[in-house]
């Protein structure tokens, strides 16, 4: 006896499905990434030090990410439109050869004087300002960090707002790796 095998199409599990669309969602994010990956990817960090009583020298590092396609050809640090983040006015400021810099109230723009000069993606500068207030101080100073950078000259377009974190001042790394290597110790223990 012969015996007829049918193909019958299987439908997939729920779970699956739900797995599937999942993916897509998460396929067409990275997508949306990507497209904003495009053109500016600011970032920058700070750190500053006491260089005698009541004068603070701080050092800014800024990059453009990787995957940018547009280099940084100015930024306003400590500003965005209508607003100015310093604690107080800096007394002086420089950038990098190439790059000039001007205090505008409790804020500093540094400009390339050049294309050449630019950020290019990938890359990073390094700026210096001084200043009276503390690395506390700037800390504690409400959106002290944000800044805008500019794709040419200052105002113009493309710009995207970005934030630049302080780093961490060395006595806090010394606690912060102390205290994991405590942790880490009480866990070794604990496997043991």
């Amino acid at each position: 006896m012969k015996t007829l095998s049918h193909a019958h199409p299987t439908r997939a599990p729920i779970s699956t499905t739900i797995a599937r669309r999942m993916l897509l969602v998460l396929a067409l994010a990275g997508t949306a990434a990507s497209l904003h990956a495009q053109g500016l990817i600011p970032s920058g960090q700070i750190s500053g030090e006491q260089a005698s009583p009541g004068v603070y020298d701080y050092t800014l590092t800024i990059s453009d990410g990787s995957g940018a396609t547009t280099p940084i050809g100015s930024f306003w640090y400590a500003w965005v439109p209508g607003a100015f983040y310093l604690p107080s006015t800096p007394t002086s400021a420089s950038g990098p050869t190439g790059w000039s810099a001007s205090i505008v109230g409790k804020s500093i723009q540094f400009s390339a004087d050049s294309a050449a000069n630019d950020i290019a993606p990938g890359t990073s500068r390094t700026f210096d300002y001084v200043a009276s207030f503390s690395p506390a101080q700037l800390a504690a100073a409400p959106n002290g960090g944000l800044s805008v950078a500019y794709g040419g000259a200052i105002e113009s377009s493309p710009s995207l707002t970005f934030s630049v974190q302080a780093v961490p001042e060395p006595p806090a790394l010394t606690l912060l790796s102390l205290g994991l290597g405590g942790l880490c110790l009480a866990g070794r223990r604990k496997a043991v």
